[in-house]
């Protein structure tokens, strides 16, 4: 926890953590908490995009028509980090907190986006990261359990076990 109020108190004194704008410029927008034997990570949006990229494009419940999302799918994300865990708890901005099997994310091809319609995603919008699933792909991620999974303004990803 204290590291998310770090990384959005840094991103606010920056002045880039604002409603209209993306975040840029080496603002934190997303921590891999910490454990005993290895220290948080903050990434500003810099360093997600210097990880591998995919994108997809799906309908969502909280659009109208399909949109592309482009960023990092978690596990890249993960394997990039050296993070290991068998569930994680991913955090919001406003504090929406969801447990998930990381398998399961993985499994069902879950994105850490940064970018909707190729462009940079601001609070206001539902970024600066949005983690979600390429919904059209396959009919059982168009279920309540992988819309929950979903945390737009996602702000801290905790490895729990």
């Amino acid at each position: 926890m204290p590291f998310r109020l770090l990384a959005l108190t840094s991103a606010i004194a920056l002045g880039l953590a604002s409603l209209s704008a993306p975040a840029s410029g080496g603002a934190p927008i997303l921590v891999l908490g910490g454990t005993a034997a290895k220290p948080a990570q903050a990434l500003d949006l810099a360093g997600l995009d210097a990880m591998p990229q995919t994108s997809f494009e799906t309908n969502t419940p909280w659009h109208k028509g399909p949109v592309t999302f482009s960023g990092v799918l978690l596990k890249d994300y993960l394997a990039t980090l050296g993070a290991h865990g068998t569930r994680v708890q991913l955090i919001a901005l406003n504090d929406y907190t969801v447990e998930a099997p990381v398998d399961e994310l993985v499994e069902g091809g879950a994105l850490l986006a940064t970018r909707q319609n190729g462009q940079p995603m601001p609070v206001s919008e539902k970024g600066p990261v949005f983690l979600l699933f390429p919904f059209d792909s396959r009919k059982e991620l168009q279920h309540q359990t992988y819309y929950s999974r979903s945390v737009w303004q996602l702000s801290e990803i905790d490895i729990l076990e």
